[in-house]
């Protein structure tokens, strides 16, 4: 698996050295990477899922209207039979006419007369049908909350905090992304410096070696001092193809996190900012304005609205309803076509499951307030530690920088004394491999304090200032 992996990592580099070099300054670098970066584009993405949720959770607040529609088969028609009423009538109406007949208050031509104008409704059928067999309608209905103890409210609250929790998220992932940018931009910079230093001391020895072999010639020098040369201008051209892979690598992540096809050429310097303000400013921004701390506390509010939430739930609902009949086929005329009402809902007893739920999120909302409590300690501990990785990095600048001077005048006397016979090979090239490492030195010294300021500025929730420690500062350079 591992030299799987390494094969991997292997190809991309030679993939990635076939691509075209393209100048940036950290700026561009920095814009290119928040429009490519596949961990930006997400983070976009979550922020406006979390605003289309805000949205759509605003809408509790509207009346819920539906529309609706069906067709019914019935098993037979609904219908009320007065067959027996029927009979009870008829007779009862045949005797009135008949007593009044036989009493002399009806004529007979009257009797016939009413008799005849009764027999349409004695001989109908005398069943009524409620409802046919066959039925369909279409209809709507509308909802409008009255009183839910809140949980419309408390659910909009919930909403806005996952809203902001989107945003300080997104910042998070910025921040921490520059500060990536950071290591990897100055790192190009760093392995490129130290492939300069290395080629140098290949080159110097180079030299020595020449000058070994024609002093040889001459009898100044013992062959084993030219063995000697030779043996170290391998070693130091080892060191040159390790620090030129290192280049490679870290050229190709810079790539990677700028989102670009190219081999980006950072045409800035390395920075040193001595504007460096005192830790209680770092501290004091970070428990305001570090994006982590800010979502973290962002999702006690959310736990702190859960228990109002499962609080609201012990309350009852109160919802004003109403429904209408917009089309109705074979409908029966004695169902109304609209209702209007007042509903409550209110919920006995459901075996404990809502206290217990209450309950629950109390103690959700307290470990989560720990949580909190934790991260903004540990936030501090990160702020001490890259606040003082700063200083001690750039107390190193300045030890470096006076070790480089005087590694430079003792390699200066070696080679004269070597030239002169006064100084052995081996003297030679420890004081030129102390000059190389000065240097080095000096160099990682410079990009420790340029990542260690990015680091104290993400844990402070500046890393958008970071442009006014790298503007009108001085960049390094190795002579």
């Amino acid at each position: 698996m591992r030299r799987l992996l390494l094969t991997l990592v292997s190809v991309c580099i030679a993939s990635h050295l076939s691509l075209a070099q393209q100048d940036m300054s950290f700026s561009v670098a920095r814009s290119a990477m928040l429009e490519n970066n596949s961990a930006m584009r997400g983070e976009r993405y979550l922020l406006d899922a979390a605003y289309d949720n805000m949205r759509a959770t605003r809408g509790m607040y509207l009346p819920t209207i539906n529309m609706m529609g069906g067709f019914t088969l019935l098993q037979r028609d609904i219908s009320i039979d007065l067959g027996g009423a029927k009979g009870i009538v008829t007779n009862s109406l045949q005797s009135l006419i008949n007593n009044g007949v036989n009493s002399g208050i009806l004529s007979n031509d009257l009797a016939s007369l009413l008799s005849q104008g009764l027999a349409p409704i004695i001989g109908a059928d005398w069943r009524y049908t409620l409802q046919k067999w066959t039925v369909g309608y279409i209809g709507t209905t509308i909802t409008i909350p009255i009183y839910a103890g809140g949980r419309v409210n408390i659910a909009n609250h919930i909403a806005k905090q996952q809203l902001d929790m989107a945003r300080y998220s997104l910042d998070a992932t910025e921040s921490h992304l520059l500060t990536e940018l950071v290591e990897r931009y100055y790192g190009v910079i760093l392995t490129r410096k130290v492939v300069e230093v290395r080629q140098m001391v290949v080159n110097a020895v180079s030299q020595h070696l020449a000058d070994a072999k024609a002093m040889e010639e001459e009898g100044l020098v013992a062959h084993s001092v030219v063995v000697y040369l030779q043996y170290r201008l391998s070693e130091e051209e080892g060191k040159l193809r390790d620090a030129e892979s290192k280049n490679r690598v870290a050229e190709y992540a810079l790539s990677t996190i700028v989102g670009e096809d190219v081999i980006v050429n950072p045409t800035d310097g390395i920075f040193l900012s001595n504007n460096i303000q005192s830790i209680d400013y770092y501290r004091e921004a970070a428990l305001n304005l570090n994006h982590i701390l800010q979502e973290a506390e962002a999702e006690q509010n959310i736990a702190n609205e859960g228990v109002r939430l499962a609080r609201a739930a012990l309350l009852p609902e109160v919802v004003a309803m109403g429904g209408a009949v917009i089309y109705g086929y074979q409908l029966s005329d004695i169902l109304p076509r609209w209702t209007v009402g007042v509903g409550i809902n209110f919920t006995l007893f459901n075996g404990l499951g809502k206290e217990r739920r209450l309950k629950a999120a109390q103690s959700a909302a307290m470990g989560v307030s720990e949580m909190v409590d934790n991260a903004r300690d540990n936030i501090l501990l990160l702020i001490d530690k890259e606040y003082f990785t700063l200083e001690n990095s750039l107390q190193d600048v300045t030890t470096s920088a006076r070790a480089i001077e005087f590694a430079e005048s003792y390699y200066n006397s070696a080679i004269v004394g070597f030239n002169e016979g006064l100084t052995s090979g081996s003297d030679l090239m420890d004081a030129c491999a102390e000059l190389a490492a000065s240097r080095v030195e000096y160099l990682n010294a410079a990009y420790n304090s340029c990542v260690a300021l990015a680091r104290l500025l993400e844990a402070s929730g500046l890393s958008s200032t970071l442009d006014l420690y790298r503007v009108n500062c001085g960049n390094i350079d190795i002579e």
